[in-house]
């Protein structure tokens, strides 16, 4: 049972590899921005796999396991519209305010130029900043192949 998971974290972990050897190619500044942009990437990521992602799933499962699965349902439409919330709230505060946001992280010059294009460019990327708040919340409640399709296929089986 644990080996769908390790493939994921490991295709996770080769793609950031990846991308920063992809990234290094173009030059220092490119990969200076890169890792100025990699610290709110990142803190969103763990946010979203550890905090907000398992206080889903937690909440999910506890309301699947009492057999309540129109909360269950209702659970996961209120994760999935928080963390639309949270992308919108948390892409605006970085398009708004990132320059001065990288620039006190001490970006200068073409390493801050290359942090702005690569931070305005993230929302387009398959590594999206909120992906594992409602995977998670698909994963607690079963095989579910997308969790777009979690609240109709739980409510479908009742």
């Amino acid at each position: 049972m644990a080996w769908p998971n390790v493939l994921v974290m490991t295709a996770q972990a080769s793609t950031g590899l990846i991308e920063t050897w992809w990234v290094s190619r173009l030059g220092t500044d490119p990969l200076a921005g890169m890792a100025l942009v990699f610290r709110g990437f990142m803190m969103m990521q763990m946010l979203s796999a550890g905090a907000i992602g398992g206080g889903i799933s937690s909440a999910v499962a506890r309301a699947l396991g009492a057999g309540r699965r129109a909360d269950a349902d209702a659970l996961v439409v209120h994760a999935l519209v928080v963390n639309l919330g949270l992308g919108v709230v948390t892409s605006a505060i970085f398009l708004a305010f990132g320059r001065p946001i990288y620039a006190a992280m001490g970006g200068e010059g073409a390493s801050l130029e290359a942090a702005l294009a690569s931070a305005r460019s993230a929302p387009c990327r398959p590594r999206s900043r909120s992906r594992s708040r409602p995977r998670s919340s698909a994963r607690t409640a079963g095989p579910t192949p997308s969790p777009a399709t979690a609240p109709a296929r739980a409510s479908s089986t009742c």
